[in-house]
């Protein structure tokens, strides 16, 4: 059973309420037709990835996770959604990988993270450039960024798609992975349309980068040239404190409509951990500005995990990133903001999602046990799951009648609703009594854990922790001096209880004294044990060390 014939009832129903609601298809992107890697990004289906990671490679990553990235092979197994029925095989592949993650992080010896990318002297491989596999081990319900990527686009912003892989790597079970579409030049040229290396850009935007004149340096190029002037004139108009109407100084290097319609989906999805998710350490984070070929910035979505969580009942107002607020302080640009909501607000009921969560976890059941049963990297069990997945679908039923109290009006009903998975014989209809009701009693979820920011502060190096309760917090700092790796420092804190703490070390003498010689780089790694029974969480940052004299 699938949610394919679903996943296209979906689309037809989304594009008429989008259309019916702003009058004309301008608001959607310039998308190119289906494009060959579009069966990676079919919600209904899962691949399965095998890896084969050459020893050299292996030692390499274990040793500087997210350094360089390694040669691997990968053969490519579609199958019709049930795990051993393969119906299409692609492959071997030469690839290189290394891994990803803040909060996500998982070393190999875990269920690892990854970032792969297609050699650029063999573009043959389904027209991809890079891939991104998400270990999910920050959404148990493993619903939550198809969900959201959903939203997104159905709000004609043009985000990411979505899939779903199961990872063998040397022949060991990884488990279940998000397959994430990448905003790379390949990507956003399918998207907004031809793509100029020369003059466009795509920049990420985490860990508190935001478009003031003094964070634009925070920012990361990651397609384009290096001269950033456009975004210096973005930064500097969304600064601007002439009196002249704010939305008339931005609105000529910003796509306005596309970008308030973004921040509405975060909004609703409880993305707290984005552009407009609104005040905390590392804000904004998981966020992208890509320009198309009109010269227009777009703000694109990233780091949906944290969406759809019980406790992220976000306020559709209120303290977010500098453009956000900035925004809402404009007559102009706040009524697109509310537009947006709108726009939303009649979109919803045609996505179904309460129906599109239930599916996609009966989808993943069967793979996810896969996972528990010959895995030994495997997160969480089939109650946790299931769990998870209840809250999410609680999350679904109350944001519909939040947004109306904000907007002042009714919730639309949901039109023709599809209440039952497609089978694969007739292709859709069932019983909505064949799925348990969303939950409305939603549990108190336990405090959560969040990395702040590492800084390196003359010889210093400090990271800021919010503990959610009792436990260890431990940073050990390496580098690499004269081609071995050295530690760098380390040091262990103690938290009594829920709250913030700061751990800090300095470099040691051997390291500052290497400082002088040329610019190091410093690896970070930060980890949370909680004390008794719980999962230990890591992140994993990298951190330049200027030349000192």
């Amino acid at each position: 059973m699938n949610c394919q014939g679903i996943d296209r009832a979906f689309a037809r129903r989304v594009v008429a309420a989008v259309v019916a609601c702003l009058g004309t298809l301008a608001l959607l992107p310039a998308v190119a037709a289906a494009d060959e890697a579009e069966a990676l990004y079919d919600p209904g289906t899962v691949w399965v990835i095998e890896v084969d990671l050459p020893q050299a490679s292996k030692e390499a990553l274990e040793a500087d996770p997210e350094g360089k990235y390694q040669p691997a092979t990968m053969t490519f197994k579609r199958t019709n959604g049930a795990p051993g029925e393969v119906v299409e095989t692609l492959g071997p592949k030469n690839v290189e990988m290394r891994l990803k993650g803040s909060a996500s992080f998982k070393p190999l010896s875990g269920k690892a993270a990854f970032k792969i990318k297609i050699p650029k002297d063999d573009p043959s491989f389904l027209g991809l450039r890079k891939m991104t596999l998400n270990n999910m081990v920050e959404d148990p319900s493993m619903t939550h960024e198809t969900l959201s990527y959903e939203l997104h686009r159905a709000l004609g912003v043009p985000a990411s798609r979505t899939g779903f892989v199961y990872l063998r790597l040397n022949g060991e079970d990884f488990g279940v992975y998000m397959n994430v579409e990448n905003y790379d030049n390949v990507a956003m040229a399918k998207k907004l349309g031809e793509f100029d290396g020369d003059v466009q850009h795509v920049y990420e935007g985490e860990n508190g980068a935001d478009l003031k004149p003094e964070l634009v340096g925070d920012f990361e190029v990651d397609e384009g040239p290096d001269d950033i002037s456009d975004l210096e004139a973005l930064a500097a108009a969304v600064n601007e404190t002439d009196p002249a109407p704010w939305s008339s100084v931005v609105g000529p290097l910003a796509d306005l409509d596309e970008i308030t319609r973004m921040w509405a989906a975060e909004k609703y999805s409880g993305q707290i951990d984005g552009y407009a998710g609104g005040p905390g350490l590392d804000h904004p984070n998981n966020y992208f500005l890509a320009t198309g070929p009109d010269g227009l910035f777009r703000m694109l979505p990233w780091g949906q995990d944290e969406t759809w969580k019980g406790d992220n009942h976000l306020p559709f107002e209120g303290e977010a990133g500098v453009m956000f607020e900035k925004c809402l302080d404009d007559t102009i640009c706040k009524g697109k903001y509310l537009d947006g909501l709108e726009a939303l607000q009649a979109t919803v009921p045609s996505l179904a999602l309460n129906t599109l969560a239930v599916c996609t976890a009966e989808m993943l059941a069967p793979w996810q046990q896969l996972e528990e049963e010959e895995s030994t990297r495997f997160e969480y069990d089939a109650d946790e799951i299931a769990a998870a997945v209840a809250e999410t679908r609680a999350f679904i039923a109350a944001r519909p009648d939040e947004l109306a109290d904000f907007l002042g009006n009714d919730a639309p009903a949901e039109p023709n609703p599809v209440d039952s998975c497609p089978t694969d014989s007739d292709g859709g209809g069932g019983d909505q009594s064949s799925l348990p009701p969303p939950p409305t009693v939603i549990v108190d979820p336990p405090p959560r854990l969040t990395f702040g920011a590492t800084r390196l502060q003359g010889s210093f190096v400090a990271t800021r922790v919010v503990a959610p309760g009792a436990g260890a917090v431990t940073q050990k700092v390496t580098t690499r001096i004269n081609g071995r790796r050295v530690r760098a420092c380390s040091t262990q804190a103690n938290p009594p209880g829920a709250g913030k703490v700061k751990v800090g070390c300095r470099l040691s003498e051997w390291v500052q004294t290497a400082r002088a010689e040329g610019p190091l780089k410093l690896r970070v790694r930060v980890e949370f044990n909680p004390a008794g029974s719980g999962k230990s969480r890591a992140v994993v940052r990298v951190l330049n060390a200027p030349k000192r004299g």
